[in-house]
């Protein structure tokens, strides 16, 4: 994208999108774009999805909460995200237990979270033992907090006041 230094808004002929509207800010303060190439690795993770992935794939589906899988967030691909409630869910397999994994993991989680996400994670044994303890927890999460409780309403014609 060309700029002229000062975050002018991107024309869609220079690479932005038309809609775009500047910003006004650095590209790293909107963790939510995609990187290059991350919907061809998607794409591609989407046809070798793992046996635990597929059965909860199959589980959230029926739900209709609008979950997508191997999505990409930013620069990383996202087993599962529910973009409404800004959460992004992991299915871990045995390779995650290795400590190059897990310091990777820990990474990527942290770089979600600055991007304003929610992340949990499953090991991959759990969610092919315990699927109804799974999407439990993650249809808690996903779900929207409760509203705030309003005062009861008086109704019409109450006064509001005793009138002597």
């Amino acid at each position: 994208m060309i700029t002229d230094g000062d975050n002018a808004a991107p024309f869609p002929l220079e690479g932005g999108r038309a809609g775009d509207g500047g910003g006004g800010g650095s590209t790293a303060a909107r963790p939510t774009r995609v990187a290059s190439g991350a919907i061809e690795r998607a794409r591609r993770l989407r046809q070798e999805q793992t046996v635990a992935e597929r059965i909860l794939w199959e589980a959230l589906r029926p739900l209709k909460m609008n979950f997508r899988r191997q999505t990409p967030v930013g620069r990383y691909v996202a087993d599962f995200a529910h973009l409404g409630s800004r959460l992004i869910i992991e299915v871990d397999g045995p390779h995650h237990e290795l400590p190059e994994r897990q310091a990777r993991g820990a990474e990527r989680t942290a770089w979600l979270k600055t991007g304003g996400f929610r992340v949990i994670r499953f090991p991959e044994r759990q969610v092919r033992n315990d699927l109804n303890t799974v999407i439990e927890r993650i249809v808690a999460e996903a779900a929207p907090p409760p509203s705030p409780t309003l005062p009861p309403s008086r109704g019409k014609g109450v006064p509001r006041y005793d009138v002597r």
